[in-house]
């Protein structure tokens, strides 16, 4: 072999290495997981709708706290149970880490006086609100449920973001939303 020869197949070496070496550095890295966490993660659609109280709740005065979205009517089989699990969830962080809110998903039905029996029958202690303004079919949609039902949970993190490993169709069991709330909670 000559020197050229040898120059350019080291060369060629060289720069192979480090055109793969560049790559690399451009790709995540598995062990980041902060990042891996927020790769599926969008801004959760924003909503502001009435309270039965008169209380306007709206999402992005939320910033900064975890939000916990429960979709549900009166007459739905599950959404009692669902409302004990999560008055587990409320008695375990304070209202400036966590807030519920409860969306009834029928205003037609379940009347602003139907809805305040239903709080004060199951000892709701969060804000209950009828879904005037379609949220329950914008999260559906957003978060891509294939089979929307209630109850449906949705948890927004402090920064307002979303993604579909936070939604929860059916009774979900206290403990697990715990610990989806801990993990936005400890970003």
């Amino acid at each position: 072999w000559t020197k050229g020869k040898t120059f350019a197949v080291v060369f060629a070496f060289l720069l192979i290495i480090g055109i793969y070496g560049a790559w690399q550095y451009s790709q995540s890295s598995p062990s980041d997981s902060s990042q891996n966490q927020n790769t599926n993660r969008q801004k959760a659609p924003l909503f502001t709708l009435t309270d039965i109280d008169g209380n306007q709740i709206a999402l992005e005065n939320l910033t900064g706290k975890v939000v916990i979205l429960n979709f549900f009517d009166t007459a739905c089989t599950w959404c009692i149970p669902e409302i004990e699990e999560l008055a587990k969830v409320r008695e375990q962080y304070s209202s400036d880490e966590v807030v519920i809110i409860s969306i009834d998903v029928l205003p037609q039905m379940d009347t602003v006086s139907v809805l305040k029996q239903f709080r004060e029958q199951h000892n709701v202690s969060w804000p209950i609100a009828q879904d005037t303004a379609n949220v329950f079919k914008e999260y559906v949609s957003f978060e891509k449920i294939v089979k929307p039902g209630t109850p449906t949970t949705i948890i927004i993190d402090k920064e307002g973001l979303t993604s579909p490993d936070d939604s929860f169709i059916g009774l979900t069991e206290a403990s697990t939303l715990s610990s989806k709330v801990n993990l936005l909670l400890s970003r």
